[in-house]
């Protein structure tokens, strides 16, 4: 059974703590966090192992405490938001969702039809990906992977949770060969200690686009409210997501770089893990795998998009909401042949993300944490509307103290992102933007009572 937006019962909730780690982990050692981790290691080793065990756990914080509050009130990811935005408010929470999460799959699908692109060519001598003649391999690989991750959404989670487990497996697998490769061909220290060209972007930059990446699973209420405890939608959750994209970044960043000792040129361009494993020559089956990696991370995100939707509408037929999600994401994952360099949409699409998260996620845990001590009830949470179209929830339609508060933090992240990109490599626009949405929201409500009353 697909829930949508209803409130699950305890004894229907389906993910233990180990299922949630893994859910979460496959999630994690994604193409993108490969990607990701090849782009940061132009400067340096140091700043991607400090980003793996500092400051990622760091950051996910915030993020696993919105599981905590799906869990307690079996609440998807927008019926999360209801407290901080109101009833009606939290369906613009679900068109935000939908967006974010229905242009992950085009990032992945991309990367995976590029290693689709490589089996083409041992099977049937096809272009790769690059080479003259290789648009139309390009397309059949997106074709497949919407089509394979397609179906699988449309089953639900239960066919995503059995789907995740096994491409856990193969990941793990791809991740430790791949190490043991460059290692085996480079010593460590020379990895360390390589002199890259001079980098494009500063640490602040990177923070940003790690905001995006990171806070932009919009999914988390999604699954953490199948979760049987507190400890799965919250550790479980966290221990997932920090171990699968914190590895995958390293590997991501280790495999690169041993690119760059092999042939002396750097390429952030490159930095996707089927012109890695070309250039260290692992072979089809790693080709597979990371086709396979790609359809368990797009399925997660796909199923968000659908809540988001369902959140949006307060539709009670989520099949039909997966299945038009399904079939819009084949349009969605051409996008990226739009851009002259594929790097460009990459870091275009999460700053989008990152304008939109960022303030959001501050929002709601500030809200629910400090401003309601978590005295919210299930009742107002999923409180049905009155004959004129009102809710009968006691947190009302609109919280107009959070749409101001999130507006400002947009308003903050967007000018310093796009307007002053001078500030934000130095300053960032993610710490300005939660610093704006936090204080704004905390002199709206507890300095001058705006929202007192609906206050629970």
């Amino acid at each position: 059974m697909e829930y949508g937006t209803a409130r699950i019962p305890h004894d229907k909730r389906e993910y233990g703590f180990f299922d949630q780690v893994v859910t979460w982990f496959g999630s994690g050692v994604n193409t993108g966090s490969w990607y990701f981790g090849g782009m940061a290691a132009a400067i340096g080793m140091s700043f991607v192992w400090q980003y793996a065990f500092i400051y990622l756990p760091l950051m996910m914080i915030p993020w696993a405490m919105i599981g905590w509050i799906a869990w307690k009130h079996g609440a998807s990811t927008v019926s999360c938001t209801v407290p901080a935005l109101g009833v009606k408010g939290s369906r613009w929470a679900g068109v935000g969702e939908f967006l974010g999460m229905i242009g992950w799959p085009s990032i992945n699908t991309f990367i995976a039809a590029i290693s689709l692109t490589y089996v083409f060519h041992e099977m049937w001598g096809w272009a790769t990906y690059g080479q003259p003649g290789s648009t139309m391999p390009l397309i059949l690989g997106i074709l497949v992977t919407a089509v394979v991750q397609g179906l699988v959404v449309v089953i639900g989670h239960r066919a995503i949770k059995y789907l995740e487990w096994i491409s856990v497996v193969l990941l793990i697998v791809l991740g430790i060969w791949e190490t043991i490769v460059v290692l085996q061909h480079w010593d460590y220290a020379r990895i360390a200690n390589l002199t890259l060209p001079e980098a494009q972007h500063t640490p602040a930059f990177y923070f940003d686009l790690a905001f995006g990446f990171c806070w932009g699973w919009a999914m988390i209420g999604d699954f953490a409210r199948l979760a049987k405890g507190p400890g799965a939608a919250t550790a479980g959750s966290w221990l997932g997501v920090n171990l699968g994209q914190g590895w995958f970044m390293i590997v991501g960043a280790i495999g690169v770089i041993g690119v760059v000792l092999d042939t002396g040129v750097f390429d952030p361009n490159n930095s996707d893990p089927s012109s890695t494993i070309a250039s260290l020559g692992l072979g089809t089956i790693a080709f597979l795998v990371v086709f396979f990696a790609t359809v368990s991370t797009n399925v997660t995100v796909l199923y968000g998009a659908g809540m988001g939707l369902v959140g949006a509408t307060r539709s009670h037929s989520p099949k039909r909401y997966l299945l038009f999600i399904a079939i819009l994401q084949f349009a969605m994952c051409f996008l990226p042949l739009a851009f002259e360099k594929f790097i460009e949409y990459f870091e275009f699409f999460l700053g989008i993300v990152g304008g939109i998260f960022v303030p959001l996620w501050t929002l709601v845990v500030i809200d629910y944490f400090i401003v309601r001590k978590c005295r919210v009830q299930d009742e107002d949470m999923f409180a049905g509307t009155n004959a004129d179209g009102s809710t009968k929830s006691r947190l009302g339609d609109w919280n107009s103290s959070g749409w101001i508060a999130m507006a400002l933090g947009l308003g903050v992240f967007y000018l310093l992102h796009y307007g002053l990109p001078d500030v934000a490599a130095v300053w960032t626009a993610s710490f300005p933007a939660i610093a704006m949405t936090a204080a704004s929201y905390l002199v709206m409500t507890l300095g001058f009572n705006m929202g007192r009353t609906r206050l629970v």
